[in-house]
């Protein structure tokens, strides 16, 4: 198992109160570099619209930035709303950031989570589901053959910029009958919400039957990936780390529940943040504290995929950094020795 466990990073790129977006955007693109340059496979970064939980609304644009300033990561979108764009432009612009990264794209696809965003554009959840039906066929073809053939005004348009690969994509879900489908259309997933996923037993079940599914379909030798998202802080002393994180979280949990609130759609209060390491649902503490955290959970659920948030609320970006430092330097080294 351990051999074949990998790490990403995910973002939301939430608001931090008091602090230019501006920053916000360098201090994530410091995060990326230093991810880059460590255990991770991954950098995935959420779309949301109208929200403080979510400033890329353009994944594709900050991705691109990080794709100048990194060298090996994968940059994923996680996921790419399909039913908002045109899918003409999309595809052109999946492919610009293939090209920008040098192939190091992997494509995040949804429908979208959030109703009251998609009425933003004037979709109804009936609009986004046909239109994401639609349109994701079209999008693959075109980024492989580099022939567009449009699902709204039925035109063939032969692409100047197209990527001309085969791309691994990735389906998240916290609905289980998402996983199986997911699985059955050769897609990766992270299953769950960090602090909305499901209990150990409903993962370890879904994790089975996604690669029992995958074992059936799958006929080119990839290694398909079911993963968790958490969000992460790591200190020198589980002392430390609490006192920062409680705060951070305080701020981030606002901004996750910001515009349901904003449109009168109350949320279940904020949960404790000890509560939620205890129940495995957030890592903090100590690298030691972090490593028992983590590494429980990877081997009751049988997961061989982590995507660790660790940027988030109003951490500090200095005390991100040295978080993902200790994951990095400490926690996944003890993780792999305790899984091999």
């Amino acid at each position: 198992m351990a051999t074949d466990l990998e790490f990403g990073v995910f973002d939301w790129i939430d608001v931090h109160e008091g602090q230019s977006t501006a920053q916000t955007y360098d201090d994530r693109i410091a995060l990326a570099r230093r991810a880059d340059a460590g255990d991770f496979t991954r950098f995935h970064v959420a779309e949301h619209h109208g929200a403080t939980l979510g400033l890329a609304p353009s994944p594709a644009l900050i991705l691109a930035a990080l794709a100048r300033e990194t060298s090996r990561i994968k940059l994923v979108p996680m996921t790419f709303v399909v039913p908002l764009y045109d899918p003409l432009r999309l595809v052109q612009e999946i492919a610009m950031l293939d090209h920008l990264s040098r192939g190091r794209v992997e494509l995040g696809i949804g429908k979208g989570s959030a109703p009251h965003e998609a009425k933003f554009f004037g979709f109804t959840p009936e609009d986004m589901a046909s239109r994401y039906e639609a349109f994701v066929p079209a999008i693959f073809e075109a980024l492989e053959t580099g022939v567009f053939n449009s699902p709204v005004s039925g035109e063939r348009i032969d692409l100047v910029v197209t990527a001309g690969r085969e791309f691994t994509q990735w389906y998240p879900s916290a609905k289980p009958p998402s996983i199986i489908k997911a699985a059955e259309h050769g897609q990766n997933t992270i299953f769950g919400f960090a602090f909305y996923s499901p209990p150990v037993p409903v993962i370890r079940e879904h994790r089975d039957l996604f690669f029992e599914t995958r074992a059936r379909v799958d006929h080119d030798g990839t290694h398909p990936r079911f993963g968790v998202l958490r969000h992460i802080f790591v200190a020198d002393t589980d002392e430390q780390a609490f006192e920062i994180a409680d705060s951070a979280f305080t701020a981030h949990y606002a901004n996750f529940v910001w515009l349901w609130e904003k449109l009168g759609m109350q949320q279940p209060p904020k949960p404790d943040l000890r509560e939620l390491v205890a129940n495995r649902l957030a890592f903090v503490g100590s690298p030691a504290s972090v490593a028992e955290q983590a590494g429980s959970l990877i081997e009751d659920t049988g997961v061989n995929y982590l995507a660790g948030a660790f940027g988030w609320g109003d951490l500090a970006a200095d005390a991100s950094l040295k978080s993902i430092d200790l994951f990095d330097r400490e926690v996944i080294p003890a993780i792999r020795a305790r899984l091999g």
